[in-house]
């Protein structure tokens, strides 16, 4: 008799990674053929400035793209995914490389004066300590996180304003270049920390319900921010007029912008908020209940159903916010609207999808993933290591911008909101470096403290920017 033909682990698990090259590939070709038009434009696509941009673009595209190859390489161990991966997040690097070199070209003095420029370094920044950190040290399975967070940042950088404008008098300085280069290089080192806390949690064994609960309460906290600032009685999302003249939002009195309700977009994101609330209510119920499987199932497919929500908020978005003006009857007028007045809002709902996204991957592949990452010891020795390598940066960044500043306003630290939470940022890890040192602090507790420890950097970095605006408001 013939022998049966089965389909064995190894083969399926092929041919689902070639399914997996495939719709990569289709994608961003795609994606690029349909940019072509807009890449290209009316003047070329080398036209001084503006092909950073174009450059810088498809860098975005290469990022994307790798994202979901190193996910889908860690969860299915197949080489030819990580080897795509690292084809183009090495491609990516180029282009972003580029992109750097042709504004600090046009501009005449490096890319580092305001927070465009910090981000477009900053994202470069990680994906450089990420290729270094990968050819040296073989670490295949970083970049499942670091290059989501490279994509956010040029995600984000989308929405920021890019112009090139003179250098203020305070940044006409040697120390420009050292200060923010310090800055950018110890953000990106504590990037590498945290992604490396995040998989050392996963090695250790948090259980998929748990990192659901945590996506969800970002979910809720995101949301929930955005229905209680944005979205009316009306279920209208609003957001700031932008008069396109005077490249500035209209003003109806100080610190009072005129506000245009975008209709019925406001729905979306509060069912996305009510699913985030139900999924960690049903968590919390399967927590302490005798038969939790049930409940697991449940809170699984209310997440599912909010991803699906957000992705659909994010496509009404964008879609209303370059339709066109919005007309308001009271000033018989028509407003345009810009997400540049609203980077909070992209970045939230970009960074909810994304941790989403990387939540479905991990709960699909859970075991897999934690089996092909090294041994607990291993990543808590590299969570420490970075971030020694990353502190003395943190510190001579605040020494070297103390004695600019002292150049620039006579004053060594004038309790200026960035300088109070650059300090803050210092504090956290000499904390838990001296926790490590005296007290034996390692595991969890390390993981965790480095997990905080980023997001108040990414505060310091950005939301102080936005929210806390003082002597540095450039950046």
């Amino acid at each position: 008799m013939a022998k049966a033909i089965t389909h064995t682990p190894e083969r399926s698990q092929t041919n689902i990674a070639n399914w997996i090259l495939l719709i990569v590939s289709v994608a961003m070709f795609t994606v690029l053929a349909i940019s072509v038009p807009h890449l290209i434009g009316e003047q070329g696509w080398f036209h001084g400035a503006q092909a950073g941009e174009k450059f810088l673009y498809v860098a975005l595209v290469a990022y994307l793209g790798a994202s979901a190859l190193y996910g889908s390489s860690v969860a299915l161990r197949r080489v030819e995914l990580f080897d795509g991966a690292v084809l183009l997040s090495r491609s990516g690097f180029l282009l972003h490389t580029l992109a750097i070199l042709i504004r600090w070209s046009s501009s005449g003095h490096a890319p580092l004066s305001d927070i465009y420029e910090m981000v477009l370094v900053f994202s470069w920044a990680v994906v450089a300590a990420h290729t270094v950190a990968e050819w040296k040290l073989k670490l295949t399975f970083l970049g499942a996180i670091t290059l989501p967070i490279a994509a956010l940042a040029l995600i984000l950088m989308q929405v920021l304003p890019g112009e090139i404008r003179p250098l203020v008098p305070a940044l006409q300085s040697t120390w420009l270049q050292i200060h923010v280069t310090l800055a950018m290089l110890s953000y990106a080192g504590f990037t590498i920390s945290f992604a490396v806390a995040l998989l050392y949690l996963v090695k250790d064994g948090v259980t998929s319900r748990s990192f659901l609960s945590w996506c969800a309460a970002l979910a809720v906290g995101v949301y929930g921010t955005i229905v209680a600032t944005c979205v009316n009685g009306s279920m209208a999302l609003t957001m700031a007029a932008w008069d396109p003249v005077a490249g500035e939002k209209v003003m109806l009195a100080p610190r009072k912008a005129l506000m245009v309700p975008l209709e019925a977009l406001g729905w979306p994101f509060v069912i996305a908020l009510a699913l985030a609330i139900a999924t960690l209510a049903l968590n919390l119920v399967a927590t302490y209940s005798e038969r939790p499987e049930n409940w697991d199932k449940t809170a699984r497919w209310a997440f599912l159903a909010a991803v699906a929500i957000q992705i659909l908020a994010i496509v009404l978005l964008l879609v209303n916010v370059n339709g066109g003006a919005h007309y308001l009857a009271q000033y018989s007028q028509s407003f345009q609207v810009r997400l540049v007045d609203s980077p909070f809002l992209l970045a939230g709902v970009a960074t909810v999808l994304f941790a989403s996204i990387a939540w479905k991957v991990l709960d699909w592949k859970y075991d897999s993933i934690a089996g092909y990452l090294p041994s607990r010891d291993s990543l808590d020795d590299l969570i420490y290591k970075t971030v020694a390598i990353s502190f003395p940066l943190l510190t001579f960044m605040i020494i070297a911008g103390a004695y600019w500043a002292n150049r620039t306003w006579g004053s060594y630290w004038s309790w200026d909101p960035k300088e109070d939470w650059a300090l803050i940022t210092w504090v956290t890890y000499a904390g838990y470096l001296h926790m490590r040192l005296t007290r034996g602090w390692r595991g969890r507790r390390s993981a965790y403290f480095a997990i905080i420890g980023f997001g108040i950097v990414m505060f310091t970095f950005f939301g102080v920017t936005y929210l806390l605006p003082g002597l540095h408001a450039y950046a």
